[in-house]
């Protein structure tokens, strides 16, 4: 089997040189795939030739029209949160949808997004981890809880959709420790919010190196993701944590399961629930989420996803 892969194109790097997810799902895929002895390729789309490819997978929506355009199926995945946010009548969601309509078969991270979408076209498939870089560590766990995120929604920084201020409420109600990391995009939501600055026992920290933030996830407890919209359930910070062995503390839809973590709402006392029976049970949750994360490691995806394709092909 030969599988290309479309480039996301638009200046991004791939593998990521630094913050994106699109990026590091094509790389972990590619990678994935040459360990199964796959050929596997990554080209822009006006690259590929119809077929030249047992397989073609897109993750930008507005690249499969140029496939379209040159007569080359194509699977889809689906990336973007904003086809909920914005809704049925939006640009994005109707761009999104002609991109689905014209696969072979489409990706969704989220259940959700399956019904929302074209179910008829559109399966769901979870996102996944690497279990090679993602992994326990042998520091100390000298802090307690962790956000990683990228805050912001619709283009407004400012807004907390990764949910920063329900885990900085929960470490004041416990005094404890909290660290939030990710980008220097959220230095607009903490400008917006002086208040946080005040508060004792927090770290801010911007523009890890994979390593950095593998550090992190090694020397932290608890991983906290109040998020209120995602296109992936889990998303991949969730995996990563959990593949570092880390109990989570989060909300995510309610039709899939993610064992190693506590399910609560926006709601800081619903956290705290979760966060006294992380700690009065650490190592079944810990256990699990282990176990969750190597389920969906990028290996086992990477092995899933050509299963499907030998399915449909």
């Amino acid at each position: 089997m030969r599988i290309c892969q479309v480039h996301p194109a638009c200046g991004i790097s791939v593998p990521p040189k630094g913050w994106g997810a699109i990026e590091q799902i094509v790389w972990e895929f590619h990678q994935s795939f040459l360990r199964l002895g796959i050929e596997s390729e990554i080209r822009y789309a006006s690259q590929i030739k119809p077929g030249e490819f047992d397989v073609v997978l897109c993750h930008v929506h507005n690249l499969t029209e140029t496939l379209q355009k040159n007569n080359v199926p194509y699977y889809y995945q689906l990336h973007d949160h904003h086809v909920y946010h914005y809704g049925k009548k939006s640009h994005v969601y109707k761009t999104n949808l002609d991109a689905i309509n014209g696969s072979i078969k489409s990706l969704m991270p989220a259940r959700y997004l399956v019904d929302y979408m074209n179910p008829d076209k559109c399966i769901y498939f979870s996102h996944g981890v690497n279990t090679d870089i993602y992994k326990p560590g042998n520091k100390k766990r000298t802090r307690d809880l962790l956000m990683v995120a990228n805050n912001g929604l619709a283009g407004d920084s400012t807004f907390d959709r990764k949910g920063f201020g329900y885990g900085l409420g929960l470490a004041q109600m416990l005094d404890t420790t909290i660290t939030i990391a990710g980008p220097s995009n959220n230095q607009n939501w903490f400008s917006a919010n002086p208040w946080v600055f005040g508060l004792k026992n927090l770290e801010i920290k911007f523009d890890q190196t994979e390593e950095e933030l593998l550090e992190l996830y090694q020397t932290h407890r608890i991983f906290v993701h109040p998020t209120m919209l995602e296109a992936g359930h889990p998303n991949l910070t969730m995996l990563e944590a959990a593949a570092c062995g880390m109990p989570i503390i989060a909300d995510w839809e309610h039709d899939t399961d993610f064992h190693g973590a506590w399910r609560a709402p926006r709601n800081v006392f619903e956290m705290k629930r979760g966060y006294d029976d992380i700690i009065e049970n650490k190592d079944k949750y810990v256990k699990q989420a282990l176990k969750t994360a190597n389920d969906l490691s990028w290996f086992n995806r990477a092995k899933d996803l050509i299963k499907l394709f030998n399915e449909v092909n």
